[in-house]
């Protein structure tokens, strides 16, 4: 049935030495959010699943992450047999609704803007929330694997499992599917060789490179008194396109933390987010929050990058962060991850129990794209915000403060919460008075000034935010029109690559500064 090939394996390991030993109908590689509900999805279609995470039952479920969610239970946001209800109905996640408005603070040049936030969202316990997940995902039939790090993958017409070390000892997994949620630098993805998958003309799956990648740092601190925005998520700018946010759990329990593009120069993250609390007496004397015992600090990468073209390939999908769909401009990353994880759990035990050749080809599982993107919506939703974020890059971090500090409070929040994008007559004069009248005390008292930028440079940053508000537009139409059969999607990337090129000309970056 699998004509196998071995690429990688692992540091000082061999085939002779790594026996494929278990079998699974699927592996899930990753016990997070996109994970879990790829896990139980598919057990709960009857799929036998095996879920592999590299760490202990115990540590399982502490990821860094912001940790804001809005509307959990939901059934459209976060579909699937894992029962949210029950989870926020648990204390100690802090599903408390305690989130009513979005700022943010420019203090250099004393600029707070606050958008209400729709709906009230929540700043969870993220490891509390992640162990109930774990819960949940093995109450619906999925047998779980801690300690189990993939080093390998096994392949040959199509992905056919995965090789490890489990508790210290070498293990494979050979399957008819292997989900891959194992966050944004994979090592799964690293050692597929897409290339030579069996797939005609050629795979059809994307993958990402460096430059579409962040880096970010939290800690979880708690103070001695309450803070005054524990109604809020507060960000703040950071230098090289990042942001430092501080997001309450309770008005005395504060995830802080940072984060930047790794197309921009590095910046100490640690290092920068002590100089920035060390001056806010709401931090002084705060301590660690601790989980089993040690400090709720954590560091990662995560993905700064719309939704891959393709998350299918022969015997493969990828969720969650690795595929894009947890970008922190959407506002979606905890649902972005379930999402994809409940579809590919759904879609890809479909193809497993209608397979009848022993390939699980990427029309097999195309379902699953066209779901994310056209039936659910949301991958089209992250993938239209993007343009946002590639011509806040081009326009560099002093621009786009200067840009924040005059767009009125509406223009802002269709950027970071709101469904529309239009951009009509009527809107249009909005935007410019709103921009004229946020000019003036601006302008007046020399405030623009301490930024390193000019009247020019920043004129240009605000034709541009209009120019890209008409390409998102073009976007989502291209978007929601996003092929439901393989067949039909070169043609689509075709039509998308034009316009990207369209896009990067109109702002006039160059081709070797592109993101795509």
């Amino acid at each position: 049935m699998y004509g196998q090939s071995e690429r990688q394996v692992g540091r000082g390991l061999t085939p002779s030495t790594v026996p494929v030993s278990e079998a699974y109908d699927i592996a899930v590689v990753g016990g997070g959010v996109a994970g879990c509900f790829a896990a139980a999805t598919a057990a709960d279609q009857g799929a036998d699943v095996v879920q592999l995470e590299r760490k202990s039952a115990e540590e399982a479920g502490h990821i860094a992450c912001g940790d804001a969610m809005k509307s959990p239970t939901d059934p459209k946001k976060y579909p699937g047999p894992i029962d949210m209800s029950a989870i926020a109905a648990d204390e100690d996640v802090l599903i408390n609704g305690n989130i009513d408005q979005i700022e943010w603070w420019d203090e250099a040049i004393d600029v707070k803007k606050v958008l209400p936030y729709e709906g009230h969202s929540n700043v969870i316990d993220r490891y509390e929330f992640g162990q109930r997940l774990l819960e949940q995902t093995a109450a619906c039939g999925v047998e779980q694997h801690f300690n189990t790090v993939v080093n390998g993958v096994l392949q040959g017409a199509q992905v056919e499992g995965v090789r490890a070390v489990r508790d210290g000892e070498p293990v494979g997994y050979t399957t008819k599917l292997v989900i891959d949620a194992g966050g944004s630098l994979s090592s799964v993805m690293a050692n597929v060789d897409f290339v030579s998958l069996d797939a005609e003309p050629e795979t059809s799956f994307e993958e990402p490179n460096y430059q579409q990648f962040g880096a970010a740092y939290r800690e979880v601190l708690d103070t001695q008194a309450p803070v005054p925005y524990d109604n809020a998520l507060v960000g703040k700018p950071l230098e090289e396109m990042g942001y430092i946010w501080y997001f309450p759990r309770t008005a005395t329990q504060i995830n802080v933390g940072l984060g930047l593009q790794m197309n921009k120069e590095p910046v100490e993250l640690v290092d920068r987010l002590k100089e920035d609390i060390k001056g806010r007496p709401e931090y002084q004397e705060a301590d660690f929050d601790t989980v089993n015992g040690m400090p709720n600090k954590l560091g990662a990468a995560l993905g700064l990058r719309r939704p891959l073209d393709s998350m299918v390939a022969p015997g493969y999908i990828t969720v969650g962060c690795n595929a894009g769909t947890t970008h922190p401009i959407s506002g979606k990353g905890i649902r972005g991850a379930a999402v994809t994880g409940f579809s590919a759990g759904k879609h890809g035990a479909a193809a497993v129990h209608d397979d009848e050749d022993g390939f699980i080809s990427e029309a097999d599982l195309w379902d699953h794209n066209h779901y994310v993107y056209v039936r659910h919506g949301l991958g089209t939703h992250i993938a239209v915000k993007e343009p946002y974020n590639v011509a806040a890059s081009h326009a560099g971090m002093e621009n786009v403060r200067a840009a924040v500090a005059l767009l009125p409070e509406d223009a802002i929040a269709d950027v970071v919460s709101s469904d529309g994008n239009s951009l009509g007559v009527r809107s249009a004069v909005r935007l410019v008075s709103g921009v004229v009248q946020n000019a003036l005390p601006l302008v007046s008292d020399g405030r623009l000034e301490r930024l390193a930028t000019t009247k020019r440079a920043v004129g240009r940053t605000l034709l541009d935010f209009v120019r890209t508000r008409r390409y998102v537009e073009k976007y989502e139409r291209l978007y929601n029109n996003y092929p439901a059969n393989r067949n039909d999607f070169f043609e689509w990337r075709d039509a998308r690559d034009a316009l990207d090129d369209a896009f990067n000309d109109e702002l006039g970056i160059s081709a070797n500064q592109r993101k795509y």
